[in-house]
């Protein structure tokens, strides 16, 4: 039998070891035996080497001699190494196993004939044999065991009875001694819980395997049983105290903690604190002068549960006694004492706590200081009580630092301040600030001046004789420490401070440009500069005045300015001065001259921005573009930013001709104009809003000037235009007027020409490229062309060849994006006077308004990115910006709401209906609001918002006509029920038309409006239809008001939601949300207008907790914009953010 211990010694201490290392750690693979008799035994495997190397090795040992006959490995070492010898180890232990493995290579009656070897053979089996019994017996026993502590620990297995939710009351243990003459660095806690099956508490074994139990919703082993703690297990003020220790002490507390976790100074402070607060929610604060109760904290005890910790419901105060010692010493000493509950208390016996909530420990109270005692009172006790005021800062003491003091602490023993007299300074505190610079280095010394005599500020620099000066015979002077520190932090923010030499240094060029221009014009009313020549010659502080002289010219429709600029900015481009305002820098750098080769630093101009921004708004509003004596001509509807007030604020001298200022005058509406009669030609009685409108239409055109006439939609803004067209054209016979309109209106406006003014030829350029060619340049007298906005665009190679006397926009919301076509089409036409007719001047944003006027007066809103940055982006939306809008469109803009001029209009009732998406209707929606916004989260992601918004916009409709119908969302079926919208209306429409009303139902989409005139041809009820393809439109309208027996008229909200007039309904219903309330507005207008005698009821159609209620409520939150700058009520919706979508997206 092999004796491994023999065969081992053939193997070094060291090599042994670590062989035995690699056999510990697994490291023999495919062992096998390669031959066996009964003499030998020849082992081979694979064993694992560093570097992960792997090694052959083969050994061959004598049995009988049990010493090693042969062995070999690849490794470096090749023979007697470490994974031979680990070889060696992982036979000692298997070799039963190997040796049975062997001989099921053979038949063992015919190949081995060695009865010594069979005979070694079997009891090999047997042995194995023998150990795998034990083996498996022992792989038995460990799986019961661990089989047994699952079922009874795991949820998994338990019965929820055994595992029900338990109700405790917690107490967290302070085990630490309240030892006052050395404060701990650390707390002891522990937690103890009452538990209802237990009649005496229990301290928690583990407190972080209790914490983490609480936190993830899990059981725990306590009291001899599983237990359950969640949010309702404990009361509130409990739950409060565990949540702050789970928040912020959880992760400090380690496993070895087991029943006592710590928590530093400062965080039982905290725990003191919220302790404090929960009990002061319950028991307010008495007053100072009643005696306070001591009341427990709620769950927080000392030692034992027996003995709780109080608090006091009286602030506790600091009491601060002086004392005065005599000469020669003459000096107050101050001793801080502290006021609990009555008792005065040395500071040595409390425990100070500056918390969130500052106070004490005393006698196993807590004592929380009044709210006017914070952090840094406490932090800087220390100072406090190691200082001695000397007979120099007598005066500084009593007439600066006791004032406030008093208002900290109670202040005792106050008579020993009569055995001195103290004065204040009369003059107010002034410094001297000497200036070094040097190789672009810069250091400042600084001296206050009291009363004629100057101290240094630098404590390294103050002497006996500086001191001194504050004891005068007839008093003690103070000194005013408080401001000097003020002065000199923000004086010297980011300097350095050099003890050695009393001074201030800055050594960047960005540090001492910051301080010559901000921090220097900031404190010259505080403190004298003394500047050396050679840092004076770098900075030029700007004293530039301007003048301002308006002249007339012949020409009436303009006039000339002449701008004089004396001083540093002469020559400065007006985009410079907007970057330093917008920047909030104040200095220029001015350009060296190029001529000079010499090397040296840029002067810097330096800039009063306070001043300048006033002066730069008013040039920017009449076309300054640089500052520099010039003369140049401006267009008379400038005069409306001239206002002499203004410019006389600013200090800049000003002077306009009295012709000029009568002009001014009249254009503002504060004198009246000589305006001609409204034209006997019109054949209407114009009511006196609408003579109002047509004076002031004439106004402008005697003055060469363009407008908004932005009347609430029915108000007659077609009339008012027409009378101004025909007093235009009575003066100037042979030109045309060309006015833009939508395509469903452009007949319209030929009607109203020949129902007001039929002696105008008016006609309609529409038809194929060349009817309309003919007609633009026909030579029959023609006074008014009338074309759409998409003609328009087509011609305009043709229009750009005529001059007109007007050119007019309605429905003019239809350039309110500059960028469109549209936009860019009317804006190149030629004419004498423009105007702009729009109910909704404002759709979405300040935006729409640039793009109006840019087409009325160009120039007059400034440059569009400048009106953006000051009166879009939401962070200026402040009031004096929109002031200053309101008040310079004033002029040029003219509204009236049918509420304030047609007393006689009966009202209109707006009423919502909401509903519940039915099964269908919510399925399809919650599953496409899903997927939308999954793949739409992921096109942001990679695309960046901006780049993605048609897919956004395509997205919200879609969940809009889910809402609507799932029939015009997808291409299924229509049956009856699915959508819970449509069949409100149905129901609403079947009971309009048996109690005889009249009404008008809007939809933006025609696929909806076919459904319901399917339903109503099967439900007998008349209706007529109209949507972008009707041809006959006005003979409809007619038809519709002028028929009792027709109840419902199905309108597309783009083609009829404008120009139409449908007095003869009573009822609008508005099917569907449009993004922008203003075209639901004037949908609605359609009906409650001029000629209206019925009351009017207005329906909106809402599905609840869809994207239609969302979009109501993100409205409101709107709401206002145009209100504020041109006095309506209708909406401004920005444009959506990437937040707003993600919430109209959730289901």
């Amino acid at each position: 039998m092999l004796n491994f211990r023999r065969v081992k010694q053939d193997f070094s201490a060291n090599i042994l070891k670590d062989g035995k290392v690699l056999f510990d750690e697994k490291a023999i693979l495919n062992a096998k035996i390669v031959a066996l008799d009964a003499k030998k035994i020849k082992v081979m495997a694979e064993v694992k080497g560093s570097y992960e190397n792997n090694y052959e090795c083969e050994i061959e040992i004598d049995q009988i001699e049990s010493e090693v006959v042969d062995s070999n490995c690849d490794c470096p070492y090749a023979y007697d190494c470490q994974h031979l010898a680990a070889l060696v180890c992982y036979l000692e232990k298997h070799m039963d196993k190997m040796v049975v493995d062997f001989s099921k290579q053979y038949d063992v009656g015919e190949k081995i004939q060695d009865d010594a070897l069979l005979e070694k053979i079997e009891k090999a089996k047997e042995a194995h044999e023998s150990l795998q019994v034990q083996t498996q017996a022992k792989e038995l026993l460990e799986e019961y065991v661990h089989a047994c502590r699952v079922l009874t620990k795991s949820p998994f297995f338990l019965p929820k009875k055994q595992i029900e939710e338990q109700k405790a009351e917690l107490g967290v243990i302070v085990t630490s001694s309240f030892n006052m003459k050395k404060t701990p660095s650390f707390f002891d806690l522990q937690i103890a819980l009452r538990l209802k099956f237990r009649t005496k508490p229990v301290i928690v074994p583990n407190v972080k395997a209790f914490l983490d139990a609480i936190k993830h919703g899990e059981s725990v082993y306590l009291a001899e049983r599983m237990c359950l703690f969640t949010e309702r297990s404990f009361d509130e003020d409990s739950m409060r105290i565990l949540d702050f220790i789970l928040d912020f002490y959880a992760l400090q507390i380690q496993e070895k903690c087991q029943r006592t976790f710590h928590l530093s100074k400062n965080d039982f402070g905290e725990l003191l604190a919220l302790c404090f607060e929960i009990a002061n929610e319950k028991t307010q604060l008495v007053y100072e002068e009643e005696e306070g109760l001591l009341q427990p904290l709620p769950c927080l005890f000392e030692q034992t549960l027996e003995k709780p910790i109080y608090y006091c419901s009286r602030h506790a105060r600091f009491n601060f006694a002086l004392e005065f010692i005599k000469p020669p010493a003459n000096k107050i000493l101050i001793s801080p004492t502290l006021m609990a509950n009555k008792e005065t208390v040395l500071l040595q016996d409390v425990l100070l706590f500056d918390c969130s909530q500052p106070g004490f420990l005393y006698n196993g109270t807590f004592f929380r200081f009044g709210p006017n005692i914070l952090r840094s009172h406490l932090k800087s006790l220390d100072d406090v009580q190691a200082m001695t005021i000397p007979k120099p800062l007598f005066g500084t003491f009593v007439e600066n630092v006791l004032p406030e003091l008093g208002s900290f602490v109670q202040i005792d023993n106050q008579q020993v301040l009569e055995e001195f007299v103290t004065i204040p300074h009369v003059n107010k505190i002034h410094g001297r600030c000497k200036i070094a610079y040097l190789d672009g280095e810069m250091e400042c010394e600084l001296w206050f001046n009291y009363d004629g005599h100057e101290v240094p500020v630098a404590p390294t620099h103050i002497n006996i004789d500086h001191i001194q000066t504050f004891e005068k015979e007839e008093g003690i002077l103070s000194r005013d420490l408080v401001i000097e520190k003020q002065i000199i932090d923000e004086l010297f923010s980011d300097f350095m401070f050099d003890a050695s030499t009393g001074r201030f240094v800055a050594k960047t060029e960005k540090k001492i440009v910051e301080f010559m221009t901000e921090r220097l014009p900031k404190f010259q009313a505080d403190v004298d500069f003394e500047c050396p020549e050679n840092l004076l010659d770098r900075f030029i502080y700007d004293e530039t005045t301007f003048g301002l002289h308006v002249k007339e010219l012949k020409t009436v429709h303009e006039f000339e300015l002449e701008l004089k600029v004396n001083g540093a900015l002469n020559g400065i481009k007006m985009d410079m001065l907007w970057d330093c305002i917008a920047s909030r820098r104040t200095y220029i750098e001015l350009k060296e001259n190029k001529r000079t080769k010499k090397q040296t630093r840029s002067k810097i101009l330096v800039l009063n921005l306070k001043k300048l921004s006033h002066i730069v708004q008013l040039f920017d509003e009449i076309g300054i573009v640089k500052l520099d004596n010039s003369t140049f001509k401006r267009p008379l509807w400038v005069l409306s930013h001239l206002l002499e007030d203004r410019f006389k604020e600013a200090n800049i001298d000003f002077t306009m001709t009295e012709n000029l200022k009568k002009i001014q005058r009249q254009m503002m509406g504060e004198e009246a104009a000589t305006i001609k009669p409204i034209p006997k030609n019109i054949q209407a009685e114009l009511r006196g809003y609408q003579k109002e409108g047509f004076y002031w239409l004439e106004r402008l055109r005697t003055m060469y000037l363009n407008g908004i006439l932005a009347d609430d939609m029915g108000l007659g803004k077609t009339l008012q235009a027409i009378c101004a067209i025909t007093n235009g054209h009575e003066e100037k016979p042979g030109m045309q007027t060309l006015i833009v309109c939508p395509t469903s209106l452009t007949y319209n406006w030929k009607e109203e020409f020949h129902r007001f003014n039929p002696k105008l030829k008016i006609h309609v350029v529409d038809g194929p490229p060349p009817r309309r060619k003919n007609t633009i340049f026909s030579k029959a007298k023609i006074d008014v062309l009338i074309t759409s906005y998409t003609l328009l665009q087509k011609d305009i190679e043709h229009y750009l060849q005529k001059d007109y006397l007007y050119a007019i926009l309605d429905e003019a919301q239809h350039i309110k994006n500059r960028s469109t076509r549209n936009a860019k089409s009317v804006k190149q036409l030629k004419s004498h006077h423009r105007l702009v007719l729009t109910g909704t001047p404002i759709e979405n944003s300040l935006e729409d308004l640039w793009s109006l006027f840019d087409f009325l007066m160009p120039g007059f809103l400034g440059a569009f990115d400048r009106f953006v940055d000051k009166y879009v982006k939401p962070s200026e939306y402040t009031q004096g910006n929109l002031e200053t809008l309101k008040r310079k469109i004033f002029p040029f803009i003219m509204r009236r709401m049918k509420p304030d001029v047609l007393k006689e209009l009966p009202p209109v009732s707006h009423i919502t209906y909401h509903c519940q998406l039915t099964d269908v209707q919510q399925e399809l929606y919650t599953s496409y609001a899903k997927s939308a916004k999954e793949q739409l989260s992921r096109l942001v992601q990679k695309q960046g918002f901006d780049k993605v918004r048609i897919h956004v916009l395509a997205t919200l409709t879609r969940l809009k006509q889910i809402c609507c119908h799932p029939a015009i969302f997808a291409k299924d079926q229509i049956e009856r029920g699915d959508s819970a919208k449509y069949e409100m209306l149905l129901d609403l429409l079947m009971n309009f038309a048996q109690n005889e009303k009249k009404a008008v139902v809007f939809s933006q989409y025609t696929k909806m409006l076919n459904i319901i005139k399917e339903d109503l041809e099967r439900m007998h009820i008349p209706f007529l239809y109209l949507d972008g393809s009707t041809k006959n439109r006005l003979e409809l309208v007619k038809h519709f008001n002028a028929s009792d027996n027709i109840p419902v008229f199905l309108i597309s909200l783009k083609a009829g939601g404008v120009g139409l007039n449908l007095t003869g309904a009573d009822t609008v219903i508005h099917y569907d949300m449009w993004w922008n309330p203003a075209v639901e507005n004037q949908a609605t207008d359609r009906v409650h207008r001029i000629g209206q005698k019925k009351k009017v009821s207005a329906y909106k159609l809402i599905t609840l907790g869809t994207i239609e209620e969302k979009i109501l409520s993100m409205q409101d939150r709107k709401r206002g914009l145009v209100k504020q700058l041109i006095s309506s009520d209708e909406e401004a919706i920005s444009k959506l953010t990437w937040e707003e979508v993600l919430e109209l997206l959730k289901t």
